[in-house]
């Protein structure tokens, strides 16, 4: 039986790539270890339905364009990982498929959020990986943010992105003088206008990368 993986033939159809899974197959004729697995498994060919369902719905109404494609991309360099044991072999059970259904369902819910969320970012047309989008929005009754991008390649083994280091930090906001805080950034205060957000000071994503302070205008 064929089966379109939608998310992964659209990703590669819009970078005009190959990647990894970025295949309509033909499940007799799968030959990678995840290929095979998503085949051999019901629930979690399932699953890859509705995140490829979920990735073309939000990717074609979100503000930023080109932010919910590189996020994918993010997402399918780490999809192998749920099903490798800690020497790097891939092993197909019960628990590496608990694991990869954990890791479809989780994409699946960050995609439903990315379609709730006020956007931000410092781009100027086209979102890359080197820019930075902030998003802001309700979570189990709480308001929270999220900071993705500025990515910045390993300074001793260099490579094209996905490798190397991104900030991707997601925290509740808390009221504060002049704004808001989080846990995860520092001391800078955080203030969210509809037109803007604007950040006090430095925040540190690794020794590699961060986000500078200033404003971030909203992306509609």
């Amino acid at each position: 039986m064929s089966r379109l993986k939608y998310a992964l033939v659209a990703l590669a159809l819009m970078l005009g790539v190959s990647t990894a899974f970025a295949a309509s197959f033909d499940c007799t004729k799968a030959k990678r270890p995840l290929e095979k697995f998503i085949c051999s498994s019901p629930q979690l060919d399932s699953a890859d339905e509705q995140l490829g369902q979920a990735f073309k719905e939000v990717n074609a109404t979100f503000p930023l364009k080109g932010f919910v494609m590189t996020t994918q991309r993010s997402f399918l360099s780490e999809y192998p990982s749920c099903m490798m044991d800690r020497t790097g072999k891939s092993i197909a059970n019960p628990m590496t498929e608990s694991a990869c259904l954990k890791m479809v369902q989780a994409r699946i819910n960050e995609l439903r959020q990315y379609g709730k969320a006020k956007v931000y970012s410092d781009a100027a047309g086209k979102f890359t990986q080197e820019n930075i989008a902030i998003l802001v929005y309700p979570k189990e009754g709480k308001s929270f943010i999220q900071f993705w991008g500025n990515w910045m390649p390993d300074a001793y083994q260099p490579a094209p992105f996905p490798a190397g280091h991104l900030c991707n930090i997601e925290d509740r906001l808390m009221p504060a003088q002049g704004g808001f805080k989080t846990g995860s950034t520092d001391d800078s205060i955080i203030t969210i206008t509809e037109g803007s957000v604007k950040l006090s000071a430095w925040i540190m994503c690794s020794p590699r990368t961060g986000i500078s302070e200033g404003t971030y205008k909203r992306v509609n």
